[in-house]
């Protein structure tokens, strides 16, 4: 047995305050969590994590690329398994040890690809359905062969699919995968310059606004930011006319694909996690009315909508039950897709947030646990509840990972993080199943 002492223990309910004790493991299983100070016995290794945080992995339930297989709601062709091991990597040094992989089109074999090839525990999603399919091939859907088409979402439950999703995404809906992808893919392709995310988003907002809508575009600021990013090469026309190409053709079948989901969610017994922006707005009400407790509106802090917009949908999908999810995109990092934590800190504010994750946000994203640590440190919510948007309400939501995760307690699997003194961000010790799978040199090694 392996025992964990001299910690503080955040057990991920949202409600028990942290406190000092000691964590024993058999196997792959949590066998007690207790005040006590154990010491073991004679055939225990003992590891003495001098005070310490220890709390449950986090439940990443908004990732992308993390197996081979197409990507995002645009069936767009996959990342090799190299990278996607890489991303996998990156997720279990930031104390992600469960991943969903919300590129629905993928298939099981894909999936256990990087399942079988390291110790992060990689959850498939789902989204082979009408018009889940049609929205894909109008954005690109370059990435789907037949057995993705053959797929059914009811089979993709029965072989272990944790949720429907992303429904929608930003390639199908007008969002941030047309502007680190598609956009600036079109540009290259018309005149042979790559435009960057920023001044793709730019543009679109330009062309579109933020709620993407077309007919009314502003070409005095067309104009303006093709002299700012040197693309005189193409008129205002050329760039109106290539922004509504790229973005439009897929978005009222992929708005019908939200609705759609809501309806199999309550079919299949299965929660739904939609892309939730200013563009998407009106169906993803429309979907959390049906769905209920079974719908996760994803990104709910997308910095399409305003604060006062965010805030407005959050209420909603709370009134009906469901789950809210704010993710961190690359607000503390790149800040190139999202640019400020100002919805998010706004929405932690009004007590509007039941989830954390990630999404993908160009392959920058930022870790979970850096959010948790700026919460808990500008004192946004308590260690407790904090802790619980990584761990315990994403089990909650996602109830086939939660039979065994999220918490700190007898009989779950051993998946738990521990963090130096310095902040919940700066990850010690990464634990799955009971072996380490990831430590800094200022732990000792473990020998089990």
């Amino acid at each position: 047995m392996l025992v964990l002492r001299n910690c503080q223990i955040v057990n991920g309910d949202g409600r028990t305050r942290p406190f000092a004790g000691s964590i024993a493991i058999e196997g792959s299983v949590i066998a007690a969590v207790t005040p006590e100070d154990l010491s073991g016995g004679p055939r225990d290794t003992v590891l003495d994590l001098d005070g310490r945080t220890v709390v449950p992995g986090a439940i990443n339930a908004h990732a992308h690329a993390a197996a081979p297989g197409p990507r995002f709601a645009s069936g767009t062709p996959g990342v090799p398994l190299s990278e996607a091991l890489g991303n996998l990597r990156r997720h279990l040094v930031q104390g992600h040890t469960t991943v969903v992989d919300l590129d629905g089109f993928k298939l099981p074999e894909e999936t256990a690809e990087v399942r079988s090839a390291q110790p992060v525990k990689v959850e498939s999603s789902t989204v082979h359905f009408d018009p889940m399919f049609e929205a894909a091939d109008a954005a690109d859907g370059s990435g789907l062969t037949a057995a993705h088409r053959a797929m059914t979402a009811g089979t993709m439950r029965d072989r272990g699919a944790v949720v429907i999703g992303e429904v929608g995404a930003g390639m199908t809906l007008g969002g941030g995968g047309q502007d680190y992808l598609y956009i600036p893919a079109a540009v290259e392709k018309a005149i042979g310059v790559r435009i960057s995310p920023a001044q793709a988003m730019e543009l679109k907002y330009a062309v579109l606004g933020r709620h993407i809508r077309p007919g009314n575009p502003d070409r005095e600021r067309v104009a303006e930011l093709l002299g700012e990013y040197g693309l005189q090469k193409l008129s205002e026309d050329e760039t109106i006319s290539l922004i509504e190409g790229s973005v439009l053709p897929s978005m009222q079948v992929s708005l019908d694909g939200l609705v759609r989901s809501a309806q199999l969610a309550v079919e299949l017994g299965l929660p739904t996690l939609v892309h939730n922006a200013a563009a998407s707005d009106e169906a993803a009400r429309e979907a959390a009315k049906i769905a209920g407790p079974l719908f996760i509106g994803g990104h709910t802090n997308h910095d399409t909508y305003s604060v006062e917009e965010s805030l407005a949908n959050a209420r909603l999908i709370r009134e009906h039950g469901g789950h809210v999810e704010i993710d961190t995109f690359d607000a503390w990092g790149r800040r190139e897709l999202q640019t400020t934590p100002d919805h998010m800190i706004a929405m932690i504010q009004e007590d509007l947030v039941d989830i954390i994750a990630t999404d993908y946000a160009a392959g920058h994203w930022d870790g979970i646990w850096e959010l948790v640590a700026g919460i808990v440190q500008v004192g946004l919510a308590p260690v407790e509840k904090a802790v619980s948007f990584a761990t315990g309400n994403v089990a909650k939501a996602l109830p086939r990972i939660g039979a065994d995760r999220g918490f700190l307690k007898a009989g779950f699997a051993a998946d738990l993080v521990v963090s130096s003194r310095r902040s919940l961000a700066d990850i010690a010790l990464v634990m799955i199943d009971g072996d380490v799978a990831y430590s800094k040199a200022e732990v000792p090694p473990l020998n089990v």
